[in-house]
């Protein structure tokens, strides 16, 4: 069976070797959870210092090692690196399974943090060299989905096997982090990507344009000569509106990126995950809802942003240009829910609905975005991995953003989170609306027709 490209076609062989790049990378950390409060009762030595690192460090050590993975991408080693990170991921969940001393877990937790960063950025990055256009939005929602349901498999698998008694069965949890053994056993079809789709593209040179940089370059060549046209090569590096129809007016391109749309997308990414980590991480705090229920409703979360991944193509045909701001006004519609009906599981529930596919919806565009500000190909991984190390900066500020925000409004309501991010959100929307032409949140026809 072929799978369409917009190139061409490849083999769904290769195609599930890469979606299997996306079951394990949200998954660090998880095998720790359902055991975290019974680790002084496991372990004589455990701290809440220690307890705090076997959970913080593996996503601490994702943003160094997906930063190498990036810079390595551009090497012909891609399926070397992929390899490299998939058996340091399987080894440090195998030892996990035979570690009988916290401070050995929290080494391994560490070299599980780094297979994972060297994984992360490929599992979207061949995404981007094998498929173009609706395509590649197609698999981008369709890995983002993957990776999202995998995450609320696996903590339903980490919950079965963990039952019992936990001094006899805690060793069961890392079980989840032998997952990677499937994409070992597909990386060899992965070789069967063609050549031509690892090519690079020529750089452009690093330059700065503006709307007006053909005519200052033509009135340059007649007013110097001979001296002008390494100038207007220069200028006219960039033209001043790009392939789908977005202004590139005063921007400038260094490294083969270019700058001002890599840091508003970046700056996009960040809010967005950081916004919709609220629900998952505050509904817990509250004292009515019931554990059961939080895990419900984070698994609704969860949930809600595969079924959208998988529906992506409709969707964005549904709403076309006004895509984002869909997505966008359904996570506000979220914060609303929870701030002006309070204190209702089914209210909070279709709330963590909204928010998942509001996040569903947008995510796989931001995948797409990423490897559109870049003016070489082979700089697209690169790209994606400075999208993840965005991810994992926003997840780990959550409680530093939001306990700031209560110290400085002298609060300690555990309502304040969603208004003060809801708030926040209202106004990332009216930006959206604005720049609704614009580079970032604009829509380009090819996503979907």
């Amino acid at each position: 069976m072929q799978v369409k490209t917009g190139k061409g076609s490849i083999g769904l062989m290769v195609v599930l070797a890469i979606w299997s790049l996306s079951l394990a990378v949200d998954l660090p950390g998880l095998a720790v959870t359902p055991i975290e409060g019974s680790l002084r009762s496991i372990f004589t030595d455990a701290t809440d210092f220690k307890i705090q690192m076997l959970t913080v460090l593996p996503n601490l050590i994702i943003i160094p090692f997906v930063l190498l993975s990036g810079k390595l991408s551009e090497s012909k080693h891609k399926i070397f690196v992929i390899t490299l990170g998939t058996a340091l991921y399987i080894a440090a969940g195998v030892l996990s399974l035979f570690a009988n001393s916290l401070n050995l877990l929290i080494i391994l937790s560490c070299v599980l943090g780094a297979g994972c960063g060297l994984i992360l950025p490929f599992s979207t990055g061949l995404i981007a060299d094998v498929f173009t256009g609706k395509y590649r939005m197609k698999q981008m929602g369709i890995i983002s989905a993957i990776g999202n349901i995998a995450l609320v498999l696996a903590t339903f698998a980490v919950g079965f096997l963990v039952s019992g008694d936990l001094m006899h069965t805690w060793h069961r949890a890392f079980f989840v982090y032998l997952i990677p053994v499937l994409s070992l056993v597909l990386i060899p079809f992965l070789r069967k990507i063609p050549e031509s789709d690892y090519a690079s593209a020529p750089a452009a040179a690093d330059a700065t344009t503006t709307a007006d940089s053909s005519n200052a370059t033509e009135q340059s060549t007649a007013d110097k000569g001979s001296a002008a046209p390494a100038a207007k090569s220069a200028a006219t590096t960039i033209p001043a509106v790009d392939a789908d129809g977005f202004s590139t007016a005063g921007q400038t391109v260094k490294g083969g990126f270019y700058i001002g749309r890599t840091i508003w997308l970046l700056l996009a990414y960040f809010f967005f995950v950081f916004a919709t980590c609220i629900p998952c991480y505050y509904i817990p705090n509250f004292k009515w809802i019931s554990s059961e229920d939080a895990s419900t409703m984070t698994s609704v979360f969860y949930a809600a942003m595969f079924v959208v991944g998988l529906a992506l193509t409709p969707v964005m045909k549904a709403f076309k240009k006004t895509t984002f701001i869909a997505a966008t006004a359904m996570i506000v519609g979220a914060f609303a829910l929870f701030i002006f009906i309070p204190k209702s599981t089914a209210v909070y529930i279709i709330a963590c609905a909204l928010a998942g596919i509001g996040n569903g919806i947008a995510q796989p565009i931001f995948y797409t975005k990423a490897t559109e500000v870049v003016t070489n190909d082979s700089k697209s991984t690169l790209s994606l991995a400075y999208l993840q190390v965005a991810n994992y900066v926003a997840i780990s500020l959550v409680p530093v953003i939001v306990g700031a925000g209560m110290k400085i409004f002298h609060t300690d309501s555990t309502m304040f989170p969603f208004i003060f991010v809801g708030i926040a959100t209202a106004l990332v929307l009216l930006a959206v609306i604005f720049r609704s032409r614009h580079f970032v949140f604009g829509m380009s026809k090819k996503y979907y027709e």
